[in-house]
C-alpha cells in the first residue's frame, strides 16, 4: 500500500482536533438588570468570571480549540478574551470569539457557526456559565465510539444523577426522560419546569423491551455533538434551542434515524448558573469544594494569592480584619478589603476593596467589588453589584438585589426579594439578557421608588410580566429569596409528613430531613460493617448533605443525634445506667465524627437543641439527658459551659420543654456554683 500523502495527513491530524462551541449569551432575562451593563459569562462568581470556569474545564479536558459565541456586549467578552491568559503564547488551547449581535438565539448561534465551516469534527456544545469538573475524555471517546458502531448518532447529552430535592436543581431544570437499556439511547424528553403532567406515548413502553424512566437527572448543559449537528440546525429554522432540537430528532427519528444519547455521571460536579437561585447554589459548592480543582486557592481566582484555612475561609492578601470581627464558615474576602470590629460574615463572598464597617451581620450574601457597608447593617442572602453603598443601620432581607450603583439608607429594611437599580433609564434596544426583541418600552418596569433613606439612590426593576412563552412564565417564578414550591409539592410534603408521624426517632423533621437522617443512619451502619474509615464517612455525610439540602445547622445536630440513636437501636431493651454506657461506647468510637461537626459555640448549641428535642420525643433519651451532657462537658470537652447555660436560658416554656429544663436544673446549678468558685480562686 503507498504510503498516506502529506495533505492525508494534515487532514487526519484536523479531524483528531477536540473543539468546542461555547454560547456566551444566555438569551433571557434572569439576571437583568445586572446583565444591562455586564455580560452574564463576565459576572463574577467566587472573584472569578463565569466564562473562565468553563475555559478551564474544557482546557482540562484535552479540548484544543474553543470558538465563544458572543452577542449582547460581546465587545468586553472578545476584550476579555484578548487580555487574559488564553491569549497568551503559552495557552494549552486556541480560544476565539465570534461576535454576532443580532443572534437571539442558540438556533441562530448554530447556523452562524455552520456557515463559517469552522466546525471539522465532533464538537462539545455548552454555555458558558457553567462550572463542571467531569472527566469529559471518557464521554467523549464513548461518543465516538458510538458512532463508529451507528454513523447517525448525533449527539450524547451529560446528566447527573441528582434528587429533585437537590440545591442545585431548580424547577426549571425538571425534565423526564425515557432511556433505552443498555445502549443509554433517549426515546422520550419532556422538560416539566411547574407541570405535574408527564405525556409519556405508549410505543415508548411498547415497543422496547427494557425502558428507564428517569426523573433523577440533572441537565448539566454539556452535550457532545457530532459535526452534522450545524447543519441540522441550518435545515431546520424550527430549532431554536436544544431542547427544540432534541425534540426535534425524536420525532422524526424513524424518518432521518438519527439517534441522541445520554451519559449519566454520578460522582462529578456540574451545573449551570442559569438563575440567581443557581448563582447561590453554585457559589456556595466551590466555596465547599465540590468543584475541586476549581477552588479559589488553587490559581483560579484572579486574585493574586489566595490561602485556604479551616472551615473553608479563603483570604486574599492585603486586607483588614478588625479585631472582634469573625469569619464563621464558607468565607471568601477579596484584596484590599477591610472589616470592622465585632462583625460576623458566614456563608459569604467578599470582592475586592470593599469596605465593611462595625457590628455588621453579613450571611449568605456576595459583595462584588468596590462595596461600602456602613456600621450596624444586616445583610441575608443578598447580592450587591460594584461600587454600591448601604448607609447605616440597613437591612437587606433574603433575594436582595442592588445593581451597580445602587445606594440605600441609612436606617431603611429593604423587602424580601426587591432587584434595584440606580437610574430609572432603560435602553430599549439591547438584546440577550437585558430586554426581548418581541418586547416594547413598557415590558420592562422600573418604578419610581418608595423612600429608601433619606440618602438612597435606587429604583425598584421588575421583568416582564406579560409572555406567550411558556418556559418565560416559569422564569419569572423561580425568584431568589422566595419560596418557590408548588402547590403540588406542598400538598406531597403533607402527606410525607403524616405518614411518617409516628417515626419517634425522626420526630417532627421536615420530608427531607426525615430522608436525610435515615441515609446517615444507613451510612454509619455500613461503615461499622464495612470499616469504612472516618474521613470517606465524613465525605458522605457531606455529599447527602447536599444531596438533601440541609442547613448546616440542623447538620450538626443529626449527627449527633445519629449516633446516640444507633447506640439506642443497638440496644433496645436497654435504660438507664445501661443504656448510657452504650451511648458512651458509641460516642467514643466516633469522637473524630462528632468533633468534625461540633467546633464552635453555634454548633455546640445546635447539638444541645437537637438532644433537647430528642428527649422529648424518646423517653428512654429523657432519663439520661443530663448524664449525657455531663458526660459531654465533663469527660470528652464536646461542650463548654457557656454554650450550655445558655442552651438552658433559651428552653421555652412550653410542654415538653418545661420538662427538660427542670430536669437540668440540678447540673446547670453546679455549673454555675463551680464558675463562681473559680472567679473566687482566680480574684485570690
Amino acid at each position: 500500500m503507498a504510503p498516506k500523502s502529506k495533505g492525508q495527513r494534515e487532514d487526519l491530524k484536523q479531524e483528531d482536533v477536540l473543539q468546542a462551541v461555547v454560547i456566551a449569551d444566555s438569551f433571557d432575562l434572569r439576571f437583568s438588570p445586572i446583565s444591562k451593563k455586564k455580560p452574564r459569562t463576565l459576572l463574577p462568581v467566587a472573584n472569578v468570571p463565569m466564562l473562565e470556569y468553563t475555559l478551564e474545564f474544557l482546557s482540562a479536558a484535552g479540548v484544543q480549540d474553543i470558538f465563544i459565541f458572543c452577542c449582547h456586549l460581546g465587545e468586553q467578552i472578545r476584550s476579555h478574551i484578548r487580555n487574559s491568559k488564553w491569549s497568551d503564547s503559552s495557552s494549552p488551547c486556541s480560544v476565539s470569539t465570534v461576535l454576532s449581535e443580532g443572534c437571539l438565539s442558540m438556533g441562530e448561534a448554530l447556523r452562524e457557526i455552520d456557515a463559517k465551516s469552522i466546525i471539522r469534527s465532533d464538537f462539545i456544545l455548552m454555555f458558558g456559565d457553567v462550572v463542571a469538573n467531569v472527566k469529559l475524555q471518557d464521554i467523549v471517546e464513548q461518543h465516538k465510539k458510538r458512532r463508529e458502531k451507528d454513523k447517525n448518532t448525533v449527539m450524547t447529552m451529560v446528566m447527573k444523577k441528582t434528587p429533585p430535592t437537590h440545591c442545585t436543581r431548580c424547577h426549571e431544570d425538571d425534565l423526564v426522560l425515557a432511556i433505552e437499556q443498555p445502549s443509554s439511547r433517549v426515546l422520550h424528553y419532556q422538560k416539566l419546569a411547574y407541570q405535574t403532567k408527564v405525556d409519556i406515548p405508549v410505543e415508548v413502553i411498547t415497543e422496547h423491551s427494557d425502558v428507564s424512566l428517569r426523573y433523577d437527572l440533572l441537565d448539566c448543559h454539556i452535550s457532545i455533538c457530532s459535526p452534522q449537528v450545524p447543519q441540522l440546525f441550518t435545515d431546520n429554522f424550527d430549532y431554536q434551542t436544544r431542547d427544540d432540537f432534541v425534540k426535534g430528532i425524536l420525532i422524526n427519528e424513524e424518518i432521518m434515524g438519527n439517534s441522541i444519547y445520554v451519559n449519566v455521571i454520578c460522582e462529578e460536579y456540574a451545573a449551570r448558573i442559569s438563575n440567581l437561585i443557581m448563582y447561590d447554589a453554585v457559589s456556595q459548592d466551590i466555596m465547599s469544594r465540590w468543584t475541586y480543582p476549581l477552588v479559589p486557592d488553587n490559581g483560579n481566582s484572579t486574585e493574586s494569592t489566595v490561602s485556604y484555612g479551616r472551615h473553608n475561609i479563603y483570604l486574599s492578601k492585603d486586607i483588614t480584619l478588625a479585631r472582634g470581627c469573625k469569619l464563621e464558615e464558607n468565607v471568601m474576602v477579596g484584596r484590599g478589603t477591610s472589616v470592622g470590629s465585632n462583625t460576623v460574615i458566614s456563608h459569604s463572598i467578599i470582592g475586592k476593596n470593599c469596605k465593611i464597617g462595625e457590628n455588621v451581620t453579613i450571611r449568605g450574601a456576595y459583595l462584588w467589588d468596590n462595596v461600602v457597608i456602613e456600621d450596624g447593617c444586616d445583610i441575608e442572602s443578598s447580592l450587591l453589584c460594584d461600587d454600591v453603598l448601604v448607609y447605616n443601620d440597613v437591612k437587606l432581607q433574603a433575594g436582595n438585589v442592588l445593581s451597580w450603583g445602587v445606594r440605600v439608607g441609612p436606617g431603611v429594611t429593604i423587602p424580601r426579594a426587591t432587584v434595584l437599580q440606580s437610574s430609572p433609564a432603560e435602553d430599549v434596544d439591547d438584546f440577550g439578557d437585558d430586554l426581548d426583541p418581541t418586547c416594547d418600552k413598557t415590558d420592562t418596569v422600573v418604578e419610581s421608588c418608595p423612600d429608601f433613606g433619606s440618602r438612597g439612590q435606587a429604583y425598584v426593576y421588575n421583568p416582564p410580566t406579560e409572555s406567550d412563552d411558556e418556559e418565560d412564565e416559569a422564569q419569572v417564578q423561580d425568584v431568589w429569596g422566595l419560596d418557590n414550591k408548588t402547590d403540588d409539592e406542598d400538598e406531597l410534603s403533607s402527606v410525607a409528613t403524616d405518614d411518617q408521624s409516628d417515626l419517634s426517632s425522626e420526630g417532627s423533621l421536615p420530608d427531607d430531613e426525615k430522608m436525610f437522617y435515615r441515609e446517615v443512619l444507613d451510612t454509619l451502619v455500613r461503615a461499622r460493617e464495612e470499616n469504612i474509615r472516618t474521613e470517606n464517612l465524613i465525605l458522605e455525610i457531606n455529599s447527602l448533605k447536599h444531596a438533601y439540602n440541609i442547613d448546616i445547622h440542623d447538620l450538626h445536630g443529626m449527627v449527633v443525634k445519629s449516633v446516640v440513636d444507633l447506640a439506642m437501636k443497638d440496644n433496645p431493651d436497654q435504660s438507664g445506667h445501661q443504656l448510657l454506657t452504650s451511648i458512651k461506647t458509641h460516642m467514643k468510637k466516633h469522637m473524630p465524627l462528632i468533633k468534625n461537626y461540633i467546633k464552635g459555640s453555634e454548633s455546640q448549641l445546635d447539638c444541645l437543641h437537637m438532644l433537647e428535642e430528642f428527649s422529648i420525643m424518646e423517653e428512654r433519651m429523657s432519663a439520661v439527658l443530663m448524664k449525657l451532657i455531663h458526660y459531654m462537658y465533663e469527660d470528652v470537652d464536646l461542650l463548654s459551659e457557656q454554650v450550655i447555660i445558655r442552651w438552658h436560658q433559651s428552653i421555652p416554656d412550653e410542654e415538653g420543654h418545661v420538662e427538660v429544663k427542670q430536669q437540668m436544673q440540678p447540673f446547670i446549678k453546679w455549673l454555675q456554683e463551680a464558675e463562681e468558685e473559680s472567679s473566687e480562686e482566680d480574684s485570690d
